[in-house]
């Protein structure tokens, strides 16, 4: 499964995107409870923001490996 040395890069990212996502990403850029204002990137809320990157960074990681990777046998003949 994880055979050749992208297939493991490619893996690594995508799990560390999983995490940072929705789980302890999301405590690094939540405005405080204390400060009512909304914080904003770009016009989005940040934490919108936050989530749309990992989710970026997640598709990329699968059209990688979808153009470099999954391959059948008459991709390998052209």
């Amino acid at each position: 499964m994880l055979k050749t040395r992208l297939s493991k890069i490619l893996a690594s990212i995508f799990l560390f995107a999983l995490i940072m996502g929705p789980g302890p990403g999301l405590y690094l850029v939540n405005p405080s409870p204390n400060n009512p204002s909304t914080t904003t990137f770009l016009g989005m809320p940040v934490l919108f923001a936050w989530a749309s990157f990992w989710f970026f960074v997640q598709a990329g990681v699968v059209l990688v490996a979808y153009r470099k990777l999954w391959t059948n046998g008459k991709d390998l003949d052209e």
